[in-house]
């Protein structure tokens, strides 16, 4: 028995040693099938940890616009009662948000969603001691499990000009909804996974050789490419929502059978989705510059055909307002920056001049200087004040006037722009008197 055992033994191996296929089928057949797990499990790691940094940085930043204005309002609960309904409206993730106002060692709620709490103490012992922590300055957000889901809880304290907190801010948002679709593209990318695995098992049966390198890199490139597809769609889930907000607010829109009232109602859907759109694109320009992942594809071009196109693209928007929005042009010269990202500094700015101008004009003038190119945006305004042109480029800085407070914006704005500008190697200046208009100017270095 031992006999036939060790020569049937020495008979496999011979053969293995002659068809060393087998041996490289067998490997591939262990190693594809775990290096795509593996790979898988730590994609959806990153995924995952992606996904949880944008939304502590949602929140954060959503808190940090809130305590912007709070701290100017904290003994006007009737003006912060509105603010937290307009986001309770546009916002059905969130499900609690609390503004308190600090007496002593206590916290008093002076608005909210439950409109019964107002005017009580908070006595909640988790929470009371969570208010306590975030006295300290720094924002207190940390993931919570409830019955729903996953929920994130967030801390900021109001505090006044000497930096005492003088009151808190809570705020509680449900991840049911982006769980949901995230198990659901997990779900399809495992399914796709697993259909690839069986494939290529199929493949390396059948053959019974060495899988060709090209076609196995070919594969490892699909794989790589599904996971930058999927991080993508997981960083940008926030924005598929007001996808689906904005279509149905077209459609309402263009149907025959609303009324005049209906129309303007349909329209502040739009307005409102558009609106949110633009913070979240903020939002995330904001993530990108200050880890240094906004990418720029620099190029030799003449900027006057793309200021062109953004006038285009704005007239409709100045003609709305009864406003006079015109293109100056001289002959321009080459320089070197990214077309796309030149563009979106140009409709900030533009965008802005026609939103701070009641009526008049905004008037964008090319023209080279020194070896520098000029795009000077000029209108006829509200203006800036000495004071606030210090301020101006600074995240969450926004004009405070009478004149400004029904226009809506992050703050966010400005700072993209000059930080997007500085590393196109450009620079950008405001030149403003108060109630007579502003210019904003742009320079770029000539290419010689």
């Amino acid at each position: 028995m031992q006999k036939f055992s060790f020569k049937h033994i020495s008979k496999g191996f011979s053969f293995l040693g002659k068809n060393p296929q087998i041996i490289y089928t067998i490997f591939l057949l262990i190693v594809i099938p775990c290096a795509f797990l593996i790979s898988s499990q730590w994609f959806l790691k990153v995924a995952k940890n992606n996904q949880e940094k944008l939304e502590r940085d949602r929140i954060g930043l959503m808190q940090d616009i809130f305590v912007g204005f709070a701290t100017s309002f904290v003994d006007n609960s009737i003006f912060l009662q509105e603010q937290i309904n307009a986001i309770q409206q546009q916002n059905p993730t969130i499900t609690d948000f609390k503004v308190l106002k600090r007496e002593g060692e206590n916290y008093q709620i002076i608005a909210s969603f439950n409109s019964e709490e107002i005017g009580q103490i908070d006595d909640d012992e988790q929470r009371v001691s969570k208010y306590n922590f975030a006295r300290s300055g720094e924002p207190l957000i940390f993931p919570a499990q409830k019955s729903d889901g996953r929920h994130w809880q967030a801390f900021r304290a109001i505090k006044d000009k000497s930096s005492n907190t003088i009151g808190m801010i809570y705020t509680d948002v449900s991840m049911a909804h982006i769980d949901t679709l995230l198990k659901e593209g997990v779900k399809k990318a495992y399914l796709l996974l697993f259909f690839i695995i069986i494939i290529i098992s199929i493949l390396l049966i059948r053959q019974a050789k060495v899988i060709d390198y090209a076609v196995l890199y070919k594969k490892l490139q699909e794989v790589d490419n599904m996971k930058d597809d999927f991080i993508s769609m997981a960083a940008h889930e926030l924005r598929t929502p007001l996808t689906v907000i904005r279509e149905y607010a077209e459609l309402l829109t263009e149907s025959k059978r609303l009324t005049d009232n209906d129309k303007q109602l349909t329209s502040r859907i739009s307005l409102s989705a558009n609106q949110l759109g633009q913070m979240i694109n903020d939002i995330l320009d904001v993530s990108r510059l200050q880890q240094g992942r906004l990418s720029f594809k620099m190029e030799k071009t003449t900027p006057s055909v793309l200021v062109d196109e953004v006038i285009q693209s704005l007239q409709y928007m100045a003609e709305k307002k009864g406003l006079i929005l015109s293109y100056q042009k001289n002959k321009a010269p080459f320089v070197k920056i990214d077309s796309d990202r030149f563009k979106q500094t140009l409709i900030n700015i533009i965008g802005n001049a026609i939103k701070y101008t009641p009526k008049g004009s905004v008037t964008v003038t090319t023209y080279v200087e020194r070896d520098s190119f000029y795009v000077r945006i000029s209108d006829t305004g509200l203006g800036i004040s000495a004071e606030d042109q210090k301020k101006l480029f600074a995240r969450f800085f926004r004009v405070k006037s009478r004149e400004t407070e029904r226009i809506r914006g992050t703050g966010l704005g400005l700072w993209i722009t000059k930080t997007i500008i500085e590393q196109m190697n450009g620079k950008i200046n405001v030149e403003s008197i108060k109630d007579k208009g502003t210019d904003f100017i742009l320079v770029f270095p000539v290419c010689s």
